[in-house]
Order: C-alpha cells, then sequence, then structure tokens
C-alpha cells in the first residue's frame, strides 16, 4: 500500500479537525445548543477518520489490527499516538453520542471535546512529521 493511498484521508482528517477547532472557538457555543451538538458531531467525524487513518497506518506497516479499539491499542504500541487512555476514552464518547442519545452524555462529551482537541491536533502533527506528509 502506498502512502499516496492513505494520504488523502489524513488531508481529510486535517480539515475535520479545523472543522472542529472552528465550532470550539465559536463565540456562542458555550450557551448554544446547537453549536454544542455540532461539536459532538464533528468530534464523532474526527475520531472515526482517527481511527481509520491510524488503521491504514499501521496495515502501511504490517501491523494487522481490526476494531477501532484494537487499532488505538496497537497505534499507542507503536509509538503513533500518545496517551493511550485519553483516545480509549475518546472512543468510548464516540459510542456514547453515536449509539444512544441522551442529553447528560452528550454534555459531558462535550465538555470533554475540549480537553481532546489538542490531542488531536498534536496527534495530527505527530503523524505529518513522522511520514513526512
Amino acid at each position: 500500500m502506498e502512502i499516496q493511498f492513505w494520504k488523502d484521508y489524513y488531508e481529510s482528517l486535517g480539515q475535520a479537525i479545523i472543522r472542529l477547532a472552528e465550532v470550539m472557538r465559536h463565540e456562542d457555543l458555550e450557551k448554544n445548543d446547537y453549536m454544542q451538538d455540532a461539536a459532538i458531531q464533528r468530534f464523532e467525524f474526527v475520531i472515526e477518520l482517527f481511527w481509520k487513518v491510524l488503521k491504514k497506518i499501521l496495515a502501511y506497516e504490517k501491523i494487522e489490527a481490526t476494531t477501532p479499539r484494537d487499532v488505538l491499542n496497537k497505534s499507542f504500541q507503536y509509538n503513533l499516538i500518545d496517551d493511550e487512555k485519553a483516545w480509549l476514552s475518546m472512543l468510548d464518547d464516540r459510542n456514547n453520542t453515536s449509539h444512544v442519545y441522551k442529553q447528560e452524555d452528550a454534555k459531558r462529551v462535550f465538555e470533554h471535546i475540549k480537553a481532546y482537541l489538542p490531542i488531536f491536533e498534536a496527534s495530527y502533527q505527530k503523524l505529518k512529521n513522522k511520514y513526512k506528509l
């Protein structure tokens, strides 16, 4: 598998992170439920793209991983991401908001996204540096 094959996914991931950052900087974010819902939706999109990019990178490195949790565990093991606990928490939050929507879960996840965004940005940069993207 060529790097170009997953480079397109990587670039889409970068755009998704930028879009998440934009909504997180919105001036009405804290008092606007629609903006918070938008942030959660963009977070779900970013985490989904991120684990798929990581899976493609692992495959490129000839490391087999199938499920999102397996991909994150192996990505940490092979130093593609830092802070495995945070990444697994992100995955759990994505599962909570994607499969069963409860307002209290949404509020909690929204608060977590504030801490997740810098992790997304740093991890994205780490991959960029490692693979010269």
